[in-house]
């Protein structure tokens, strides 16, 4: 199973059946702002939908072939963090990630994230990790960007949202970027 503390009241946690009636919960009650940048929110109806994917994301766990993760705060489901995927033939995967209205600006999905890359680059072992966000999705393109994510380019017209396509940007970062950014962050003395 895995579980990983990012500090006192913040850790990450494998979504299991457990989780269900908090994560349908959770997801309803953001539906509005989720709704605007994610197209599995319509498709989220009942708790019933909520327990395939979950199922979904447990088998994908045991096939090793990504990870979703409930963030939980202060001992309540927040948002979730999961690798799409992991190609394993050339190493890469990428990340997407949400909150719940309640707990967006606490730096949840920042402190998430680095766990994320972390656990990637140090036990999954890739190579490169991806972010994939719509243009338009400020709160969202932020997170790389903090991250020391490269902005690599932008897919015209690359994902459907509901009635109408729209751009994403694309962000990279390889392990030994991962590796300089982590030594120079050690390297830092803070007065």
């Amino acid at each position: 199973m895995f579980k990983y503390d990012i500090s006192e009241n913040t850790y990450l946690k494998l979504l299991d059946l457990n989780d269900v009636e908090e994560l349908f919960a959770l997801t309803d009650r953001s539906r509005d702002m989720l709704r605007e940048w994610l197209l599995f929110v319509d498709n989220v109806k009942t708790v019933e939908d909520t327990e395939r994917f979950i199922r979904g994301a447990m088998q994908q766990y045991a096939e090793n072939n990504g990870l979703q993760a409930g963030i939980y705060y202060e001992g309540k489901l927040a948002g979730v963090i999961g690798y799409h995927q992991i190609n394993k033939e050339h190493k890469w995967t990428s990340i997407g990630y949400w909150l719940g209205n309640d707990f967006v600006g606490k730096g949840l999905v920042t402190n998430s994230m680095r766990a994320f890359i972390d656990y990637a680059f140090d036990y999954i072992k890739v190579n490169r990790i991806e972010v994939r966000v719509a243009v338009g999705n400020i709160r969202s393109r932020t997170i790389p960007k903090i991250l020391g994510f490269n902005e690599e380019g932008r897919l015209r017209d690359a994902e459907w949202l509901y009635d109408h396509h729209v751009d994403q940007v694309v962000y990279g970062l390889t392990a030994a970027e991962w590796r300089k950014i982590k030594a120079t962050a050690e390297d830092t003395v803070i007065v």
